[in-house]
């Protein structure tokens, strides 16, 4: 415990290993529901892309970028597009 509490003290981060085993390990669960659109957008949503950086790169409108992540979050569930990118991070996609 002293040894932790060291490693703290000088900027050492401390995580479990339990915790550390399942952040490094992704869980591919497969994704289901999504259309290869919708794919493509969470992909680029992963990648930092903004909506508009989504329609260039896709050949479509800002607007059309938008719905489609509307509804690639409401089919997964998740709130925001922090979210998404997490989810898709986590399963490493």
């Amino acid at each position: 415990m002293a040894e932790k509490l060291r490693a703290v003290a000088s900027g050492s981060a401390v995580i479990d290993a339990e915790a550390f085993r399942r952040l490094a390990e992704p869980e591919k669960t497969p994704v289901t529901g999504l259309n290869l659109r919708e794919t493509e957008v969470m992909e680029l949503v992963a990648r930092g892309f903004s909506n508009k950086e989504i329609a260039e790169n896709l050949a479509i409108g800002e607007g059309t970028a938008r719905n489609v992540l509307s509804s690639v979050l409401e089919k997964l569930g998740l709130r925001d597009r922090t979210q998404l990118a997490i989810f898709y991070w986590r399963r490493r996609l």
